[in-house]
């Protein structure tokens, strides 16, 4: 089921209008939380890593069932506590079978490719869930989108996840097609969509047009349209693409002749601490903060291989919104020379991540924002979408018995080929922006 909006988080996303990200909502099973079962996915709240109080229950008893794609039905309840697992069987893909659980592709036992030409691909369309692939509309796009993250196809009731933050609704931590991961889509984004169903239309015109988007250089990679070679020994990076006028371009003409900004926050020559140290013989490639030193091909399909950390920027209020994926895979199939297609990006983000990043754009656009009613709001049903968990060490989980902390998410994407990444490509660095709310 899908919430109202609060009044005084409705005065925060209307001053946040620009948003460039739209996504549809969880179908809510049995409508067990007091509204009508057709309706999408709940919004929920805040939590954290300190000072509030968690619970893996709702309160109330199970009741009811919800079935998934895989077949496993099991029961849920917004208003008490789960016990048992999952009902119908377990909701381990280890025991589900690799069929049913849709999982990034694992590295082929096929030769070491041949391949030495190098390509540079610029993301230049989004799927944030509110459309499939094809463009069509769809309240449930969002399934279809991201990987089983987790090795679990789970559903409303089951126990063998992470404990949801106070508040939250059980519907949270039902997946997508195939165990498909994506809270995100599922009950973030809607939350925004409700205010402007244009936003996902909104940011692919702003990449489009030059906003900064993320740059996936490859070696090894069969791009021949159709094609379905397996091979292991592929390599590459990932670069963030700076605003195109950062160079002194117009509008990218997105072929081979376009040389997209390098944004030096991607590079090791730039440090977290913001001294620029990259120079005019910097090799972008060398030097870039995300390298893919195992990616492979199989049936044609690219995939980066080892997970890694990836930071996208979208558009919103007239600011920039940074994602940090954590533990992200990168795939991806070629179109025809020139262009890759049926794009997925999929990991998790750091929920108080999100949460402090959304309130720098927040207070850039008013620093009335920064605090108050209305961020707490959304900070609080932010928290509560929560479905997966960040360990110490920077893993991606989801135990039972452990607070969840991460939210899953998954992104399609369509990327051209532009000109490979020179040191002349490196934008200028900017001073870092000061954060309105003194985080």
């Amino acid at each position: 089921m899908r919430l109202g909006i609060r009044g005084d988080m409705r005065v925060l996303l209307l001053a946040l209008g620009g948003v460039g990200v739209a996504c549809s909502g969880r179908v809510a099973g049995n409508g067990n939380d007091g509204g009508p079962s057709s309706s999408s996915s709940s919004s929920s709240g805040i939590s954290g890593s300190s000072g509030v109080t968690t619970s893996s229950s709702d309160g109330g008893s199970s009741s009811g069932s919800t079935s998934g794609s895989s077949g496993v039905t099991a029961s849920s309840s917004d208003g008490g506590s789960n016990s048992g697992g999952s009902s119908g069987g377990s909701d381990l893909c280890s025991q589900l079978g690799t069929s049913v659980c849709i999982e990034p592709p694992t590295p082929p036992m096929g030769p070491t490719t041949t391949l030495t030409t190098p390509h540079n691909y610029a993301v230049h369309k989004l799927y944030l869930g509110d459309t499939d692939r094809a463009g069509i509309p769809s309240i449930n796009a969002w399934n279809s989108f991201g990987y089983d993250l987790d090795g679990k196809v789970t559903t409303a009731a089951s126990t063998d996840v992470c404990s949801l933050v106070a508040g939250a609704s059980k519907q949270v931590q039902i997946d997508g097609n195939g165990g498909i991961d994506n809270s995100w889509g599922a009950n973030i984004v809607p939350i925004l969509e409700t205010l402007n169903s244009t936003f996902s239309q909104t940011a692919n015109n702003a990449i489009q047009s030059g906003a900064p988007t993320q740059l996936l250089y490859v070696v090894g990679f069969d791009s021949s349209a159709g094609n379905m070679t397996t091979a292991t020994g592929l390599t590459g990076v990932a670069l963030g693409g700076a605003q195109y006028s950062a160079n002194g371009g117009t509008v990218p003409s997105w072929d081979l002749n376009t040389h997209w900004p390098i944004a030096p926050q991607s590079l090791s020559c730039y440090p977290s601490g913001g001294t620029d140290n990259c120079t005019a013989s910097t090799d972008p490639i060398a030097t870039a903060d995300v390298k893919v030193p195992a990616a492979f091909q199989t049936g044609g399909t690219f995939s980066s291989g080892t997970p890694a950390d990836i930071t996208l920027s979208l558009p919103m209020g007239g600011q920039a919104l940074a994602l940090n994926l954590h533990d992200a895979v990168v795939t991806f199939y070629p179109q025809m020379p020139g262009s890759v297609t049926n794009g997925t990006i999929a990991g998790v983000l750091n929920t108080n991540e999100l949460i402090a990043a959304l309130q720098q754009v927040a207070g850039q656009i008013s620093t009335s924002l920064c605090s108050g009613s209305a961020f707490q709001s959304i900070a609080s049903q932010i928290q509560q979408t929560s479905d997966m968990v960040i360990n110490p060490s920077n893993m991606v989980t989801n135990p039972a018995g452990v607070t969840c902390n991460a939210i899953s998410i998954g992104l399609g994407f369509d990327a051209t080929e532009i000109a490979l990444p020179t040191s002349a490509d490196i934008a200028p660095a900017q001073p870092p922006a000061v954060d309105p709310c003194g985080g």
